[in-house]
């Protein structure tokens, strides 16, 4: 059964079994690179061994971050920075900043990516998509974190699920609403497969929580704060008996300078997205009710348990790659 099983490994790895037998028994002189394909068929057919000591050099891991000024976008790179001890000292971790509102730029930051592995925010754009599919093609494992990209060829999605914390902000916004009215909801853009759930969720929460008092009006803000606040006013003045406010992009600010002027908060239920020093000081001052928050450092303990498997850095195999969501209210922030 054992010579069984590492002729399967010869065969799926392209080496000879005289190789998949010096990697595995550690007896040295494989090059690094043809070890790591060893123990990379190895592992995809079920052998749990991590990966042997003389061969862990020279792995560079890379993140696609996206805009700098994004609060989550630093609250992702703190969290890498603190989790780094669970990576192995002898992989690079390497963070590099992208505007993912940009998609070609993505795409052309993943085909430069120069790496043994890269995690990947971004939209589900053409050439995302094709971008990842020619890297992984190439034997580099891509995991996606925030927003999934599922019809690409990736190791693995860590994160949320989307379209139900769309439904959970639909059930309190029916229970907790003042008054029958529309709702807005704001979005950057469809392209983001999170927020495309989120909004999906959201509608059919209504459409099942509260058929009768509630219809979503939906406006696109593109990632452009002038353009948002301009169109979060029109629907407000065209819409004056509004319920509440379901912010499933990155809207926050925009919303706190655009309702003192053409809306009275109080009547208004607003619940967002992503837990920040902004999206606290909201809940604090009662402008937001309550947020949902994605969990981001066990996102990314996720990714570099996914990825220390994969690489035989780990012989822990990673659990749920789905992490869960949590609501906060002022009261416990």
């Amino acid at each position: 059964m054992m010579r069984v099983k590492l002729k399967l490994i010869s065969e799926l790895a392209g080496v000879g079994l005289a190789t998949v037998d010096r990697v595995l028994n550690e007896r040295g002189g494989v090059k690094p690179e043809t070890a790591r394909k060893v123990l990379d068929a190895a592992r995809r057919l079920g052998w749990g061994k991590s990966l042997p000591l003389p061969y862990r050099s020279g792995l560079r891991f890379e993140i696609l971050l996206g805009r700098r000024e994004l609060p989550y976008v630093a609250q992702i790179n703190d969290a890498f920075e603190r989790y780094r001890p669970l990576i192995d000292r002898s992989v690079t971790l390497q963070r590099t900043f992208v505007d993912d509102t940009k998609p070609h730029r993505v795409a052309e930051a993943i085909l430069k990516a120069r790496c043994n592995a890269l995690i990947v925010y971004g939209q589900e754009h053409d050439a995302v998509l094709d971008a990842v599919g020619s890297i992984t093609s190439a034997g580099v494992p891509v995991v996606t974190m925030l927003s999934d990209l599922p019809t690409t060829p990736r190791l693995a999605y860590v994160g949320i699920d989307h379209y139900k914390a769309g439904r959970a902000s639909a059930f309190f916004m029916a229970k907790m609403a003042r008054r029958p009215g529309p709702v807005i909801g704001l979005y950057s853009s469809f392209q983001y497969r999170a927020q495309a759930d989120r909004i999906a969720g959201f509608r059919d929460g209504l459409r099942d929580y509260s058929p009768d008092r509630h219809a979503t009006v939906l406006v696109e803000g593109q990632d452009d704060e002038t353009l948002i606040r301009d169109l979060l006013s029109q629907a407000l003045r065209s819409h004056p008996n509004a319920a509440g406010i379901y912010n499933a992009g990155a809207f926050n600010n925009a919303i706190k300078q655009t309702l003192p002027a053409v809306h009275p908060l109080d009547r208004l239920i607003i619940i967002a997205h992503g837990l920040t020093e902004d999206t606290m000081s909201m809940l604090e001052d009662e402008t937001i009710t309550i947020v949902i928050d994605h969990n981001i450092d066990l996102q990314v303990r996720q990714a570099i348990e996914v990825l220390n498997y994969r690489f035989g850095l780990s012989d822990k195999m990673y659990g749920a790659t789905s992490v869960p969501f949590t609501l906060h209210m002022r009261d416990n922030v």
